[in-house]
């Protein structure tokens, strides 16, 4: 249900940024109000019903000017905050990525590796992402993760190929489980 909400509050702001020419603008705005509002003392004060809903629309915009946010996407933040719908804000960022990303022809990779990753050997990965999606428009985010123990997992649009030492260690096990 919440999912739905968002992506229809997400829809309306890719309809007011495609007008202005904003959709990036736009989706780095909606990305930092998020991110400010996910903060969890300052969630504990904008979504608790206890404060009044005049100091709460105070504070949601006095936040909303310092972080110099367009007209649209403050709107949008305080609009969510006057619905008791703050919580969505997360949601919707997300939910608009995927709109401009979709809109735009973009495709997005995550790669997860054990340790960083040199310039090289994330501009082969990233060569690789757009040969398995057949585009030259591939936005790459990368992370660090060391359960991982070695190698990279890559994952694009919910489609992972994990060439992991932890993977590649636990397909041994369940074969040795299995002859054994």
């Amino acid at each position: 249900m919440s999912g739905n909400l968002a992506r229809r509050y997400a829809r309306a702001l890719l309809e007011l940024a495609r007008e202005a020419g904003t959709l990036d603008a736009s989706g780095k705005e909606i990305a930092a109000a998020a991110a400010t509002f996910s903060e969890p003392r300052l969630r504990a004060v904008v979504l608790n019903p206890a404060i009044e809903r005049g100091a709460r629309r105070k504070i949601v915009g006095e936040i909303v000017a310092a972080l110099g946010v367009s007209s649209d996407v403050g709107n949008l933040v305080k609009l969510l905050a006057d619905r008791g719908r703050l919580q969505l804000l997360g949601e919707v960022s997300q939910a608009y990525e995927s709109l401009v990303d979709h809109e735009l022809g973009r495709t997005r990779a995550r790669i997860r590796s054990a340790a960083p990753l040199g310039s090289a050997e994330k501009a082969e990965l990233t060569e690789l992402a757009k040969r398995l999606v057949h585009t030259n428009d591939v936005i790459v985010d990368t992370e660090v993760d060391p359960e991982l123990l070695g190698g990279v997992a890559l994952d694009i649009g919910g489609t992972v190929w994990d060439g992991s030492l932890r993977t590649q260690l636990a397909r041994m096990s369940t074969q040795m489980a299995e002859v054994g």
